[in-house]
């Protein structure tokens, strides 16, 4: 009888392993640079050939191997990072395991290059689907270099699950990136089919990495955290509540230098925002946390990407506070401004707190000039921009006023409505732009003066793969070199926004889309994005023909109950519902 059980052959074993470890291109990118930078690597060059399936150079000047230690390197399990059990526990290294070359040959056509600190000749190896091909002696400068050549030629159904060129090289670009910010004093560059596409010098800080990755915008939005206590440290980025944003990126998080994602420390920084973060919106940060090596586990997940702590709880509560110290308003001014129908408002400008952010009104009594009847000071954030043009009958809604600058109050037939001013008119223009790209009608408005974007290296490749989707959305952008692009019109429903927070926010969108969803699905969260960030902000002052039409044109609409992202509109109020609140039930 033929035994059921059997060992498996020692080349299923790796290929099953490499499956483990090597996902796509940028799992090799990952490895190979956490080799380099475990060798003590000060210069860590990344080349890549069609997204990485052609070819993957890395290059760095660590310390490099002996002529018997580089064949050892890809042996299963042979490390020189840990040597005993115990040394699981205080794991410093970025990677530990013994998996990663021998993972990367198994499956690809593998070229090692390496000359030892102090030696004046090198070792070349190279290897297919996992076997030795050849050793031989070589000249070279010091440090290592690895080429990964055909990745998964000889695992042609794992090669077919790869996505476009483009989805890969982003995910690439983010790997450099990642570790970019994970290590500040080393100098890391990219370049894809010859062309540079990222390079960050060495500096001195995260903050100034971060400027290098994401730009002067994010750094400018962001607060400092430099704060310890204990077995903890925190130190990083994030953004003051007044610039959140309706999109996740960047949302970095480092434990001991490792990229990972963490839903205890993410929950706990949104737990710090608490009510300082406006519904809808989301925290920016890029933040590096430090723990006792002993009290965090990265042996966890087969790609070291997720890492569980001793004691979750006090990790989170520490956390928590810190960002809440570091995000929390001196004062929180709390104002209710009302706007009569007959008593049209003078916009003010609110003044700028000296850390550069503004004060939003709360929801306080009325102020004695208001029960006086005099006409009050509007205390919100005057937005500039055009205004909402009136051109309805007047009896068609009638508004009542405005309060804290962002609920309109109106009576629509014997109704009350108090009706948020921002996520209605996002739905009116998102119904508009629907109706506009059916019809192949975006309407586009060219710039006075052309504006530059900046964009991360990851985010420049996802624009640049659709340009074409941003034509048949009412823009029209031109590269205008590594990382820049020339943003030359916008969809006319936009009016003058910032084309640089759209750009980011409908990268975020792209990346976000499933594998097969429809067309029109797709395009529906690019417009409700375009939609969202072109419609009148809470903190605007209306004028009460600018409300008139606002409410006319969203009861034209349709009266719907939430904007294309799910958040409520109004909150409506019968004659009958009155009635019962006043006690009037019965009576005439």
């Amino acid at each position: 009888m033929t035994p059921r059980i059997a060992v498996l052959p020692g080349d299923v074993i790796n290929k099953i392993a490499a499956g483990e470890v090597v996902e796509r291109p940028a799992s090799v990118v990952k490895e190979l640079v956490e080799n380099a930078i475990d060798a003590g690597a000060t210069r860590v060059s990344v080349d890549v050939e069609q997204a990485g399936r052609r070819a993957i150079r890395v290059t760095d000047d660590g310390q490099g191997m002996t002529p018997e230690e580089a064949p050892l390197a890809f042996q299963r399990h042979a490390t020189s990072k840990i040597r005993t059990e115990a040394d699981l526990s205080t794991i410093q290294f970025m990677g530990f395991r013994g998996e990663a070359l021998p993972s990367i040959a198994a499956v690809s056509k593998v070229r090692l290059v390496t000359v030892a600190a102090g030696s004046s000749m090198g070792t070349e190896i190279r290897f297919a689907g996992g076997a030795l091909l050849a050793q031989r002696e070589t000249a070279a400068a010091p440090g290592t270099t690895v080429e990964v050549m055909d990745l998964f030629y000889n695992t042609p159904a794992r090669k077919k699950f790869l996505k476009s060129p483009a989805t890969e090289f982003g995910h690439v670009c983010q790997a450099v990136q990642r570790q970019a910010l994970a290590y500040p004093g080393i100098h890391f560059r990219l370049s894809h089919n010859g062309h540079a596409v990222a390079d960050y010098p060495a500096v001195p800080t995260l903050r100034d990495r971060v400027h290098q990755v994401y730009g002067v915008q994010l750094v400018d939005a962001c607060v400092d955290l430099q704060e310890g206590a204990g077995r903890f440290r925190l130190e990083g980025l994030c953004t003051r509540p007044l610039e959140t944003a309706l999109t996740k990126t960047p949302q970095d998080l480092f434990v001991n230098r490792r990229w990972v994602k963490n839903a205890t420390i993410v929950h706990a920084v949104y737990e710090g925002y608490g009510t300082y973060l406006a519904r809808g919106h989301q925290p920016r940060f890029v933040l590096s946390l430090w723990v006792d090596p002993r009290q965090v586990d990265v042996n966890v997940h087969p790609t070291k990407r997720e890492v569980r702590f001793a004691d979750q709880e006090q990790v989170h509560e520490w956390v928590r506070s810190r960002i809440q110290a570091s995000v929390k308003p001196a004062s929180v001014a709390s104002r209710t401004t009302v706007v009569s129908a007959w008593s049209p408002p003078q916009r003010h400008d609110h003044p700028v707190a000296t850390d550069g952010s503004r004060d939003v009104p709360g929801h306080a009594n009325l102020a004695p000039d208001v029960l006086a009847g005099r006409q009050p000071r509007l205390e919100g954030v005057a937005e500039l921009g055009q205004a909402y043009l009136p051109a309805v009958d007047q009896e068609e809604v009638r508004p009542l006023g405005q309060i804290a600058n962002r609920y309109l109050v109106a009576q629509v037939g014997d109704e009350v409505q108090i009706v948020d001013q921002h996520t209605a008119h996002e739905r009116v223009l998102f119904e508009r732009l629907q109706r506009q790209f059916e019809a192949g009608q975006i309407t586009s408005q060219g710039a006075l003066l052309p504006q530059v974007v900046e964009l991360s290296a990851a985010e420049a490749v996802s624009v640049r793969a659709h340009l074409e989707d941003l034509g048949r959305l009412g823009f029209e952008v031109e590269e205008f070199g590594p990382g820049s692009f020339v943003v030359r019109a916008m969809p006319a429903l936009f009016g003058q926004g910032d084309p640089q927070v759209l750009l980011c926010a409908l990268v975020e969108d792209w990346d976000a889309w499933p594998s097969t969803p429809s067309m029109q699905e797709r395009y529906n969260t690019v417009l409700a994005s375009v939609a969202c960030h072109s419609a009148v902000r809470a903190g605007r002052a209306l004028e009460v023909p600018e409300m008139r039409r606002l409410l006319e044109d969203w009861r034209e609409a349709g009266l719907p109950s939430t904007c294309p992202h799910g958040r409520r509109i109004a909150m409506r109020l019968t004659i009958e519902e009155l009635d019962r609140i006043f006690g009037r039930l019965g009576w005439t």
